[in-house]
């Protein structure tokens, strides 16, 4: 094995692998009595309405069935604009209610995917670089003698795991919760045998979040939250952030919302120094992710339009991303999945590098 791909195996990260359990109404009705116990506790927190499930429990029509009675958050509970614009939304929330009293379920967070195919007009191999040539010159060779002994390649495997567990709810309002989640997003150089098929980077991003419904008549959904994201790594190819994330969304119109995050930076030290931990890995990164973005999300039938726009709002040096999702169903569980991305902060590594890419794949839970 070459220094190249010691170095590489060396920083190639163990990737969360986890069952990802999607909840849905049906799943509750498979522990009948666990659910009619939290219901109960679920039905003084406001007002509800019954369900009576008699399809089968699996697709398998010789499977035993029983009739279970169970109470969910009624639609009276939401404002019209959500009740009748966007109804996916109230049975989302239903759903989501009704699986978080049961502890085997963890709940997707952002969208859950695997994109086996993707091109990345640009690959990064600057850090990379920087860092094998410092381990050769260590062991005795010249300085730059390694630069493009064995590159990324432009074609790749891009996944993201992201799941929720609620920790509380009803705390203020009736429909208000606490939240803990982890989002994982993976870019494997599957395809490149060169280098030992690496996972060449690895996001990291827990966060703990405040929700609530509010009143305003503009805005149906709001919430801040405690966030960090980082790629786990150390000295020169360490990326990471905290910040204080304020998000709200609105219900535009028939089955689309407009969601935006405005975030603030904890502050960090102003030097970079990758060999100090104390120092900020990436001290501009504000220059490339600006401090927020927006999201537009538009339902056509079984299929769902994704658009994703970042600025930092600098006109001297403008700087942004764009992102474009294409959702389509395959089976009654399975969709499509393409997706654009053009701009900065692709990934951590790769927040102050342009990038262009294409993917395509399957997504296992979706925004709506």
């Amino acid at each position: 094995m070459t220094l190249r791909e010691q170095s590489i195996s060396s920083l190639t990260l163990f990737t969360v692998s986890a069952a990802l359990s999607v909840a849905t109404v049906s799943s509750a009705r498979a522990e009948s009595q666990d659910v009619q116990a939290a219901v109960a506790e679920q039905t003084s927190a406001g007002v509800t309405a019954e369900t009576v499930l008699e399809t089968p429990l699996l697709e398998d029509s010789n499977l035993q069935t029983e009739s279970v009675s169970i109470n969910v958050i009624s639609p009276a509970e939401f404002k019209p604009a959500i009740r009748y614009n966007l109804p996916q939304l109230v049975e989302k929330r239903q759903t989501e209610a009704l699986a978080a009293t049961n502890p085997y379920v963890l709940l997707p967070h952002r969208p859950n995917y695997v994109l086996p195919l993707t091109y990345q007009t640009r690959p990064n191999n600057d850090e990379l670089d920087k860092l094998v040539d410092g381990l050769n010159q260590q062991q005795g060779g010249e300085p730059g003698e390694t630069d493009g002994v064995s590159d990324f390649e432009h074609l790749e495997a891009v996944m993201q795991l992201s799941i929720k567990y609620v920790l509380s709810e009803g705390l203020l309002t009736k429909l208000d919760r606490i939240e803990i989640a982890y989002t994982n997003k993976s870019f494997w150089q599957a395809y490149n045998s060169e280098i030992s098929k690496p996972f060449r980077e690895t996001n990291h991003e827990p966060e703990i979040m405040y929700s609530w419904l509010p009143s305003y008549s503009w805005l149906d959904h709001m919430g801040v939250s405690l966030n960090h994201q980082s790629n786990g790594q150390t000295g020169s190819l360490s990326r990471s952030w905290n910040r204080i994330i304020l998000e709200g969304a609105s219900v535009a119109s028939s089955n689309s919302v407009w969601y935006g995050r405005a975030w603030w930076r904890i502050p960090e030290g102003k030097k970079a120094d990758p060999f100090d931990p104390s120092d900020n890995d990436n001290p501009d990164i504000e220059d490339y992710l600006g401090y927020g973005e927006l999201y537009y999300l538009r339902v056509y039938g079984n299929s769902n339009l994704s658009v994703m726009i970042r600025n930092n709002l600098e006109p001297d040096e403008n700087r942004g991303a764009l992102e474009l999702g294409w959702t389509f169903p395959l089976t009654r569980k399975i969709k499509g999945y393409f997706t654009y991305f053009n701009g900065y902060g692709d990934s951590l590594i790769d927040y102050n590098h342009f990038q262009e890419r294409f993917g395509l794949g399957i997504k296992l839970s979706d925004w709506l």
